[in-house]
C-alpha cells in the first residue's frame, strides 16, 4: 500500500492543477508552497514579484523531513515538483528502500513548450518563472532520464496506482487466521489435513511473540508462504521480525526478552535462516481486498472505519494498528457498518480489550482470541454459504507471571543513576513493567497500570514516570517526577517508620490538585516542548489534557516571559514541572477561584533526579509568570512534624480556611512522601460513582470505604443523600448518542463535576 508519487514536468505544464482536480491535494508535499512558507515573494530586477529560489538546501533539506515523517507512517504521498534530473528523482528511492514504497511518476513532459510558455505567461505574477527556465528545463528532460527503479505513468494512467479489489469466487473456500503470537500447537490442529489447492488461505498479522512456539509457526509460514492460494498480512509485531532479519537492532521490549533469544538460537543451529526471514517479509501485505460472489471483503491486521476512498489513500500504519485508540474497536467496526454498502465486510485481528464475539456484528469479524493466554485461535471462514466462525482452545502456554514479580530479572536491580542514557533506554525497554511510546525520535517511558496496581515499585519502574528520551541520540528531552508515594503506602512510607527516615528539617508544600504539565527545550526544533506525563505536544490529539495545558499558558504567559523561558530552557537543560489547575476545562476534586500554572520545580534533564532551590524557583516563578508553589511549613524535629500530622487527619481539617489536596513533604535530602487529605479522598470516591450513575442509574463500588449495599445505602448521610441526588438530577445530564453504539444515550459533552457537586451543596444549604 505504500505509494509515492511524483510527478516530472516544466512550470506550467499542469502538476498543479492536476493535483487540484483529481483530489491529490491533501497528500501532497510542493517545493513551491514551501519556499512561499518560508520566504515571502521578493521583487526581482524588473520590480516583478517572484518566489524565492536562492535557499533550495533549504527547501529540499524540509521537504526532505516531512517526507520521511509521512512514509514512515506508511502515508501514500504526492511530491509536486519538477523532477528534471535523473540525480533529483533517484534521492527518492534511498527512503523508498527503507520504508519499502514502490514509486511511481505521471510524466507531464509532453506537453508542448510553447504551451507551457503560454500558461507560464498567464499565472499570477508571483509564479511566473523566465522563459529561458522552461527552455532549459525542456533541454533536460531530453538528457535526463527516469530511474529503472520509478515506473512511469502518461496523466490519464492514474488509476493503475490504485488498488482494485481481486476475484476469489474461484475458490472453494476462504480462510481467515490472525494473532497467531507464536501458538503453533493449535495453529497445526487447524490444518491437520494440510492446505487444499482449491482453497484460499489469508493470514492477517502477528505471527510472533508473546507465545513459546515462535521459531514453530515461523517454520511452518516459512514453508506455505509462496503457495499461490496464500497471502499474509502484516502486524504491528512483524516489525521486530523485520529488523532481526535486516540485522537492525531496533526491538520491541518483549521481542528482546523472550523472542529474540529463541529466534538467535534457530539461527545458531541452522533452524532458520535471515535471508529466508527477509524474503517473507518482503511479501508481507498490508490489505487483501476481494470479491467473492456477491461479497465484498477488507482484511486488515488494525481494522478501520470505513471505505470512503480507494484503499491506496489509507495510510499503511492505520491498516496496521487500527483506525482510533486501541480500545475503540467495538466504536470502530459500528462506524464501517455506517459507511460501507451492505454487501462489503471487514475481517481484522489485532485488538480486542471488549472480548468481543469472532463476530462483532452483522459484517465485521475479530480474530483476536488471546491465543497466547490461553485463550482461542479464532477462524473464519468463506464459502458460498456465507461466513462461519470457529475457535480452537490453545493448551500450550506460559503464564508470564513476571510482570508481578518486583523482582523480575536481575536487571531490574539496576539503578538508572549508574548507567548511560543509551544504557538506561536498553533497560526501560526490557522491563515489562514500563511501557514505551515512541513520538517521532522522542519515546515517553512510564509505569505500567499493572506496576502501579500491584505496587511493582524498584529502581527503573520509580524513575518512568514522564521520562522523555530522545533515542536517536540517547539524550533526555524532558523528566518529570519519579515516582513517591503516599503516607502509609509502603513499608517505607509507614507513619512510624518516617519517623526514623525523615531527615530534618522537614518542608511540607500545599499539594494544588490538578494535572501535571512539562516545558523542556527541543533543541532539534528550536522551540518549546509541552508534554503531559505520556504525551508531547506535536503527537497530542484534540482530545488530549495537554491541549488544555498549551491553551493556558498561552492565556496566562505574555511574550516577555516566554521568552525568558525559552532563553532559560535553551541555556540550561533541564524541565519546568507545572501543576495545571483550569476548573472550566479539566475539573478534577478541588475548587479554585481561577485559572492557575503553579511552578512545582525544575529539574535537571539527567537521570538522576536533581532540582532547583526553594529560593531560585520563587525568582524564576517571577520571571516566568508562573504562581509558585506554596511553602505551608517547615518542621524542624518529629516532634513538630507528628502532632501536626495527626491535626490534618481530621475530617474537618481546613488550610487557611479552604480544602486543598493534601501535602507533598520533602526532607532535607529531598526524600519525599504525599499526604492527600480527607476531603480529596472522599470526594473522588464519590466522582468514581457519579459517571455510571448518570449513565445508568446505578453504580457498583465498593472503594475506599464507600460501599453500597443492594439497596442503594452509601457509608454516610451525605453520600447517600448524593447519590439520590444524582438519580434526581441525571436525565439533565444526558443526551441522545448517536454515534452508533447500542447506547441510546451519553454524558454530555459540556458535563463538569464540580458544577454539579455546587449544585449539591447549594440544594443541601436550602433544604437546611
Amino acid at each position: 500500500m505504500r505509494v509515492l508519487l511524483l510527478f516530472r514536468g516544466s512550470p506550467a505544464s499542469g502538476k498543479s492543477t492536476y493535483i487540484q482536480e483529481h483530489n491529490l491535494k491533501q497528500y501532497s508535499l510542493s517545493a513551491d508552497e514551501i519556499r512561499l512558507q518560508l520566504q515571502a515573494p521578493v521583487l526581482n530586477n524588473e520590480g516583478n514579484e517572484i518566489i524565492h529560489v536562492e535557499k533550495e538546501r533549504e527547501v529540499w533539506g524540509l521537504l526532505f523531513q516531512m517526507l520521511e515523517k509521512r512514509m514512515s507512517r506508511g502515508d501514500f504521498t504526492v511530491i509536486d515538483a519538477t523532477n528534471s534530473k535523473t540525480s533529483e528523482m533517484a534521492r527518492y528511492k534511498e527512503l523508498a528502500d527503507k520504508y519499502r514504497y514502490r514509486i511511481y511518476i505521471i510524466d507531464m513532459t509532453d506537453v508542448p513548450i510553447e504551451e507551457c510558455k503560454k500558461r507560464n505567461a498567464l499565472r499570477d505574477e508571483f509564479k511566473r518563472v523566465p522563459e529561458s527556465a522552461i527552455d532549459k528545463m525542456y533541454a533536460r528532460f531530453e538528457t535526463q532520464s527516469i530511474p529503472r527503479a520509478i515506473k512511469r505513468l502518461k496523466p490519464d494512467e492514474l488509476d493503475q496506482i490504485l488498488y482494485k479489489p481481486i476475484d476469489l469466487s474461484e475458490y472453494k473456500k476462504i480462510h481467515f487466521l490472525s494473532d497467531i503470537h507464536g501458538c503453533n500447537t493449535v495453529l497445526q490442529e487447524y490444518f491437520k489435513d494440510g492446505l487444499k489447492d482449491d482453497e484460499y488461505y489469508i493470514f492477517l498479522g502477528d505471527y510472533i511473540d508473546r507465545g513459546i512456539e515462535n521459531v514453530e509457526v515461523l517454520k511452518f509460514l516459512l514453508s506455505i508462504y509462496q503457495k499461490p492460494n496464500v497471502i499474509l498480512l502484516e502486524g504491528n509485531h512483524e516489525y521486530s521480525l523485520r529488523s532481526f532479519a535486516s540485522n537492525i537492532e531496533d526491538f520491541t521490549r518483549y521481542f528482546t526478552t523472550h523472542t529474540l533469544p529463541a529466534l538467535n538460537k534457530a539461527v545458531g543451529e541452522g533452524e532458520l535462516k535471515k535471508s529466508d526471514l527477509r524474503q517473507f517479509c518482503r511479501r508481507l501485505a498490508q490489505i487483501c481486498y476481494f470479491t467473492y460472489h456477491d461479497k465484498t471483503v477488507l482484511c486488515c491486521h488494525g481494522g478501520v472505519s470505513g471505505l470512503k476512498q480507494n484503499p491506496i489513500f489509507i495510510s499503511t500504519e492505520q491498516f496496521i494498528r487500527g483506525v482510533g485508540k486501541y480500545k475503540d474497536y467495538s466504536a470502530i467496526a459500528e462506524s464501517f457498518i455506517k459507511n460501507t454498502p451492505n454487501n462489503i465486510y471487514q475481517i481484522s485481528g489485532h485488538r480486542n480489550i471488549e472480548e468481543l464475539p469472532v463476530q462483532v456484528n452483522e459484517r465485521c469479524f475479530n480474530l483476536e482470541g488471546g491465543v497466547e493466554k490461553g485463550g482461542c485461535l479464532r477462524i473464519v471462514t468463506l464459502d458460498v454459504n456465507g461466513f462461519e466462525t470457529f475457535e480452537l482452545k490453545n493448551n500450550v502456554f506460559s503464564i508470564n507471571d513476571c510482570a508481578a514479580d518486583e523482582n523480575y530479572g536481575e536487571s531490574t536491580k539496576i539503578s538508572l543513576d549508574e548507567v548511560s542514557v543509551e544504557q538506561a533506554v536498553s533497560l526501560l525497554r526490557n522491563n515489562i513493567n514500563i511501557r514505551e511510546r515512541q513520538q517521532g525520535n522522542i519515546s515517553s517511558f512510564n509505569f505500567t497500570r499493572n506496576a502501579f496496581e500491584k505496587g511493582i515499585w524498584n529502581e527503573q519502574t520509580v524513575k518512568a514516570r514522564g521520562l522523555f528520551i530522545n533515542t536517536n541520540e540517547n539524550k533526555i528531552q524532558a523528566r518529570g517526577f519519579q515516582k513517591f508515594m503516599n503516607v502509609n503506602e509502603t513499608e517505607e512510607t509507614k507513619i512510624m517508620n518516617l519517623k526514623h527516615k525523615f531527615k530534618f528539617p522537614v518542608i511540607a508544600y500545599v499539594k494544588e490538585n490538578g494535572f501535571l504539565g512539562m516545558i523542556s527545550y527541543n533543541k532539534d526544533e528550536d522551540r518549546l516542548m509541552f508534554s503531559t506525563k505520556a504525551i508531547i505536544d506535536s503527537y497530542a490529539n484534540k482530545d488530549d489534557t495537554i491541549n488544555v495545558f498549551i491553551n493556558l499558558f498561552n492565556e496566562r504567559i505574555n511574550n516577555v516571559q516566554k521568552q525568558n523561558i525559552y532563553k532559560y530552557l535553551k541555556e540550561n537543560d533541564k524541565t519546568i514541572l507545572i501543576e495545571c489547575v483550569d476548573n472550566e476545562n479539566d475539573p478534577h476534586i478541588i475548587s479554585y477561584d481561577d485559572k492557575y500554572l503553579f511552578l512545582l520545580d525544575i529539574v535537571d534533564n539527567t537521570l538522576e533526579f536533581n532540582h532547583v532551590s526553594y529560593e531560585d524557583l520563587c525568582i524564576a516563578a517571577e520571571n516566568f509568570g508562573f504562581t509558585v508553589k506554596e511553602k505551608a511549613y517547615v518542621f524542624n524535629s518529629w516532634e513538630e512534624f507528628y502532632p501536626w500530622y495527626l491535626e490534618i487527619n481530621d475530617e474537618d481539617y481546613l488550610y487557611k480556611g479552604k480544602h486543598i489536596e493534601g501535602y507533598v513533604i520533602e526532607d532535607s535530602e529531598k526524600f519525599m512522601v504525599k499526604f492527600k487529605l480527607y476531603y480529596y479522598k472522599y470526594w473522588k470516591n464519590l466522582r468514581n460513582l457519579t459517571v455510571p450513575i448518570i449513565r445508568l442509574g446505578s453504580a457498583k463500588i465498593k472503594k475506599d470505604g464507600i460501599v453500597r449495599d443492594k439497596e442503594g445505602s452509601l457509608l454516610d448521610a451525605q453520600a447517600n443523600y448524593f447519590y439520590g441526588f444524582l438519580k434526581r438530577v441525571r436525565t439533565e445530564y444526558l443526551e441522545p448518542d448517536t454515534s452508533g453504539r447500542k447506547s441510546k444515550y451519553k454524558i454530555k459533552d459540556d458535563f463538569n463535576f464540580l458544577k454539579l457537586r455546587d449544585r449539591f451543596f447549594e440544594e443541601m444549604k436550602n433544604d437546611k
